[in-house]
C-alpha cells in the first residue's frame, strides 16, 4: 500500500493515530469536539460540530461497517473544509472496534475468551480484513428497529456480516448514534459506506425531499436507486422515524478492494465535496 499525503496527513492505514490527529486539527479551527457513547470494548465514540445550532441540523456518519474505514478520512476532510452557517453533526468512525479488528486482526480486542469467538465466528481464519461486524460480531447497519430482520440478506447468527444482532439496537455504538439522533433531530443524515458510487433514498413507502436528494447525486454524479430491500439501516430508521431526507452514500468504484480504497481518496474527496454545503442548505429550508 502506498503512502501519500492528503490534508497534511500521510496515510497508509487510517487508525485512531489517524483519526486523533483529524480531530486534532478540527477541534483547532473551532470546532466542538466530543464523545457521544462508547463502543462494546469500551472505546470512546467521537463527534465533531461545526456552524449553528439555529435552524435546520444534518447529521453524518461513517464507518458503521469495518472494511470501510475509508469513509472516516472522507467524512473529516469534508468537515475541514466546512465553512457554511448550517449545524453539520459529524461521527467518523461509528464501529471503532471493527475497524481495528478488521485493520489489525485479534491483538485489537485484548480479551481472550472474545477472541476465541471472533476467531471462530471467522471460520478459523486470522485474516479479518473483510470484517463488517462489530466486535460482537453484529452488522449494526442491520441492527435498527426499521423492518428489522426482514431483508433479503440477514442472518440470525453471529458472523463477519449481515447477523442482525438479538434484538433492535442491542448494540452500545447504535444506541450512541441513535440518542445522539434522538437529541440533534436533524433535517438530513448523509449515511457514508463503500463501495459502488451510488446514493441509496427512501424507506419502503417512504421517499421525503425527493428533491432534496436529486441535488446531492448531481453534485457528486453518483446516480439515485431506491432502497427497496433494505431494511434495519440508520437511514431506514431515520427515514421511518423522522420521515425527512435520509441517504446512504456508497463511495469507490465496486473493483477496488476496501484495503486499497485509501488510495483513491483524493478523488472521492472530490466527488463529495460540495455535499455538506447543499446538505446543510436542504436542512436549513426545511
Amino acid at each position: 500500500m502506498q503512502n501519500y499525503i492528503f490534508s497534511g496527513i500521510d496515510y497508509t492505514m487510517y487508525d485512531l493515530t489517524n483519526l486523533q490527529e483529524d480531530l486534532n486539527i478540527l477541534y483547532a479551527q473551532g470546532a466542538e469536539v466530543f464523545d457521544i457513547g462508547y463502543t462494546l470494548l469500551g472505546r470512546p465514540i467521537p463527534c465533531v460540530f461545526k456552524g449553528s445550532k439555529e435552524g435546520g441540523q444534518v447529521l453524518v456518519h461513517a464507518s458503521i461497517h469495518a472494511r470501510e474505514w475509508v469513509t472516516t478520512p472522507l467524512v473529516l476532510e469534508m468537515m475541514k473544509n466546512y465553512n457554511g452557517k448550517g449545524g453539520i453533526w459529524c461521527v467518523p468512525m461509528v464501529n471503532i472496534d471493527g475497524v481495528l479488528l478488521c485493520q489489525q486482526g485479534l491483538k485489537s480486542i485484548g480479551n481472550q475468551s472474545l477472541e476465541e469467538f471472533l476467531l471462530d465466528v471467522n471460520n478459523s481464519s486470522f485474516d479479518f480484513s473483510l470484517w463488517k461486524a462489530n466486535a460482537r460480531a453484529v452488522d449494526l447497519n442491520v441492527n435498527y428497529n426499521a423492518r428489522w430482520g426482514e431483508g433479503a440478506q440477514n442472518i440470525t447468527y453471529p458472523a463477519p456480516a449481515n447477523y442482525i444482532g438479538q434484538y433492535p439496537f442491542s448494540e452500545a455504538e447504535n444506541i450512541a448514534l441513535r440518542l445522539l439522533t434522538e437529541r440533534v433531530k436533524p433535517s438530513v443524515t448523509l449515511s457514508y459506506h463503500a463501495r459502488g458510487n451510488v446514493i441509496f433514498k427512501g424507506f419502503s413507502c417512504l421517499d421525503p425531499n425527493k428533491e432534496g436528494a436529486q441535488l446531492i447525486s448531481n453534485a457528486t454524479d453518483y446516480p439515485l436507486l431506491d432502497s427497496f430491500d433494505s431494511t434495519g439501516g440508520y437511514k431506514d430508521w431515520y427515514v421511518a422515524t423522522f420521515q425527512k431526507l435520509g441517504l446512504t452514500i456508497e463511495v469507490g468504484d465496486n473493483d477496488i478492494p476496501y484495503d486499497k480504497l485509501i488510495d483513491y481518496l483524493p478523488s472521492i474527496y472530490d466527488k463529495n465535496k460540495d455535499v455538506l454545503d447543499i446538505a446543510s442548505q436542504i436542512a436549513l429550508e426545511n
